[in-house]
């Protein structure tokens, strides 16, 4: 058993695992004990990793992978489940990110990572919490002005390939503390290229991806207000990409109020409003005429959402309440989106959750359970159950969830009697710490999925539709190896799945391995670290290692689709930062990614006609990031 002594001062792995995060649980807990799968990412990891984006960050983590979607759009799969509508919940400060269309979060060079503070991400169901959009996993993003900074960031970067820049990002994060008030804002602008290799598509033509064929424009502004314990923000966020044959656009705006209302020392009261305006997938054909064909469909989400935390006893705690949506859909084109005569559409749902935490001294016992009714596919009830336990060095936790996707807006539209998706996941935690700088965890999951929703097109009549096939899941297991010491650290983390015996939905299928989902490598090793070779210089490796992957990549003679693989590859990227160079609070970075110039294609993880987007080659970034803190500037 590891102990303290007073004067001791805790290890920095310690303080990890000593840290308590919501995003599993209506009551905070440490991660040991928190009833879910989670992993964290600190500002301090994102910083020493060098990340240049999202995807740098979440390719690290056991079980998450990417995969090309339509049009050039990246999305991620959990577990050797495609993920991309509906699946997977982001939040970035308590904001719904996922668009209210299709549900989709396209990744690449998107979200300002240097304004972040902390990522909290589940790998495992949300619904029970979050409702309809969580069935596999969620990523929980703090950013440094929800945390109260009081000071200022400025954060800049700079990617070359071979034949195109890769990336030229600017950001500025600024917050003040004026006596109960906190206000901060924050603005993010960028222009990348995915890649600058060759593009083949599935039907033979051939376009070169550094000719603008594959930009991706980000411009994100986030605004916070919080006065005691009533708080305000708003994302704006809009996120322009091109493709082979169309320019993609993403556009967000959305708005809470909120506010903690302490009836008494054991009850806490919290109404929200929250305002979501999206024009998603806006996309319009540039390159030929044969692609003109344009597509500007706004959704709307209103939600209140009214809950309850009591603490029975200082080992019991009860957390209840309810909440009401109302989205719409407008074609703002005009061209009867929904049907004839049809260009606008609205939809209600209406939702009860509840959950108990039970503090034993066997186990901490929570118990939950939320049922939603929305006016178009009607009921969809999900239990969870999870017994946790940190016992000296060791912790265990054993989960059982159900969980749902709610079929979006244009899910609806298309086949308007779809049944909601619904999966049952059971989880098995085992970890060991064996020194106060080293901790071993591992963990076994079992998800299969019923009523599983799939995209179709029929050849013969041209119509497209959403359909509900019988069943599919996976099962494996994640396994980290963290060592936290005072000149260096590592995180090494191995991933493995294999598709269910009786899965019955050929699109995701590879043909003759069954046991293999398509786009989506069976064994993932990463490792991410960090050396301090001198006071304030740190020279931190990483890498990610994927084994074979298959996708379809062309057609035959016949036009038939042809079955190919992407051999196994390893990413090995190379990042140097000096911290307080010349100045307190400059940091200067330079980074080497793909050093070794490995094939690094994106494929699609299902069968849809698209072919793997090819991003190999080495990139050199280079990264300035200052920051001017209030308050020591205020004591000088």
């Amino acid at each position: 058993m590891i102990h303290l002594k007073a004067t001791e001062k805790a290890s920095a792995l310690q303080e990890t695992l000593n840290q308590t995060v919501g995003v599993s649980s209506k009551k905070a807990l440490t991660l040991r004990e928190t009833p879910g799968i989670v992993s964290t990412i600190t500002a301090e990891d994102i910083r020493h990793l060098g990340a240049r984006d999202m995807m740098d960050i979440l390719q690290l983590i056991p079980g998450l992978e990417f995969g090309t979607d339509v049009e050039f759009q990246v999305g991620l799969s959990v577990r050797g489940n495609w993920a991309n509508e509906g699946k997977i919940l982001l939040m970035i400060d308590g904001i719904e990110i996922n668009e209210t269309l299709y549900q989709t979060v396209p990744f690449g060079n998107r979200f300002p990572v240097d304004q972040i503070e902390r990522i909290e991400i589940i790998r495992g169901p949300g619904s029970a919490m979050y409702g309809g959009t969580a069935e596999y996993g969620v990523i929980n993003i703090i950013t440094k002005g929800d945390s109260r900074l009081n000071g200022v960031t400025v954060a800049g970067s700079y990617g070359q390939r071979s034949n195109s820049f890769a990336r030229r990002n600017i950001g500025l994060t600024a917050g003040k503390q004026l006596g109960h008030w906190h206000i901060d804002a924050a603005m993010f602008k960028g222009e990348g290229n995915r890649s600058d290799q060759n593009y083949s598509s599935f039907y033979g033509s051939e376009v070169n991806l550094a000719d603008g064929y594959s930009k991706m424009s980000p411009t994100f502004l986030n605004i916070g207000i919080k006065y005691k314990s009533a708080s305000f923000r708003a994302i704006y966020d809009h996120y322009k990409t091109t493709s082979s044959e169309y320019q993609v656009d993403y556009t967000l705006f959305t708005a809470y109020l909120k506010y903690d209302y302490k009836l008494s020392r054991k009850l806490t009261l919290t109404p929200q409003f929250t305002y979501i305006n999206h024009l998603p997938w806006h996309y319009k054909g540039y390159f030929e005429e044969d692609f003109a064909r344009e597509y500007k469909v706004r959704g709307q989400r209103y939600k209140a959402n009214l809950s309850a935390s009591y603490d029975i006893s200082r080992k019991l705690n009860v957390v209840f309440g309810g909440e009401y949506f109302n989205d719409r859909a407008t074609d703002e084109l005009g061209l009867e989106n929904f049907g004839e005569g049809i260009n606008e559409v609205g939809y209600d749902n209406y939702s009860v959750f509840t959950q108990g935490l039970f503090q034993h001294y066997f186990a901490n016992i929570t118990l939950g359970a939320r049922y939603d009714y929305h006016s178009a596919f009607g009921a969809a009830f999900v239990p969870r159950v999870a017994l946790t336990k940190r016992i000296d060095n060791f912790h265990f936790k054993l989960l059982y969830s159900q969980a749902y996707r709610a079929p979006g807006i244009e899910n609806l539209n298309y086949t308007p009697d779809i049944k909601p998706e619904r999966s049952a996941v059971a989880e098995l935690e085992l970890g060991y710490q064996f020194t106060p700088e080293m901790l071993l965890s591992s963990n076994f999951f079992h998800i299969r999925t019923r009523d599983v929703i799939i995209f179709g097109f029929d050849v013969a009549t041209k119509e497209e539709s959403y359909m509900n096939y019988e069943r599919m899941g996976t099962q494996g297991m994640e396994v980290e190896y963290k060592i936290k010491k005072n000149l260096w650290n590592a995180s090494v983390t191995y991933s493995f799945y294999q598709a269910l015996s009786d899965n019955t939905v050929e699109t995701y299928q590879v043909e003759g391995k069954e046991h293999l989902n398509l786009g989506i490598p069976a064994h993932k090793i990463g490792l991410s670290s960090s050396f301090r070779i001198r006071k304030s210089f740190f020279v931190s490796p990483s890498l990610v290692h994927r084994s074979i992957r298959y996708a379809y990549k062309e057609l035959d003679e016949e036009e038939n689709p042809i079955l190919g693989s992407l051999e196994a590859n390893t990413q090995l990227n190379m990042y140097l930062h000096h911290d307080n160079l010349l100045v307190d609070g400059l940091t200067l970075g330079f980074g080497v990614y793909n050093l070794l110039n490995q094939d690094a294609s994106i494929p699609q993880p299902y069968h849809g006609g698209f072919s793997p987007i090819p991003v190999s080659g080495r990139e050199f970034t280079l990264k300035l990031l200052y920051h001017l803190n209030f308050s020591q500037t205020s004591a000088q």
